[in-house]
């Protein structure tokens, strides 16, 4: 990986390391064929709940991983920051 995006995931990790893990639970989703390895997402969650990783299958190289999905808080910024609509957050159902 480049030195930036190793600085992305540095960062995302220090972010967690100051977080604990969220009480409600949530699924974050990624579709690694559409993700261009940009890192908008990585520098905008709040939690560090996504990282860069090295993809081979991917024509870029590099994608995003969910790190630590306990961490996420369900706030969509991933979500809606992604140019490529490669990130979904999905809530589970509250049980009433």
């Amino acid at each position: 990986m480049e030195k930036h995006e190793l600085n992305a995931n540095e960062e995302a990790l220090k972010r967690r390391s100051k977080k604990k893990p969220s009480p409600r639970k949530n699924k974050v989703k990624t579709v690694p064929e559409y993700c261009k390895g940009c890192g908008l997402c990585v520098d905008v969650c709040p939690t560090g709940t996504l990282v860069l990783a090295d993809e081979i299958g991917n024509k870029f190289g590099v994608s995003i991983k969910v790190d630590a999905e306990d961490y996420c808080i369900g706030c969509k910024m991933c979500e809606m920051r992604c140019p490529d609509f490669a990130i979904f957050v999905n809530y589970e159902k509250d049980e009433e």
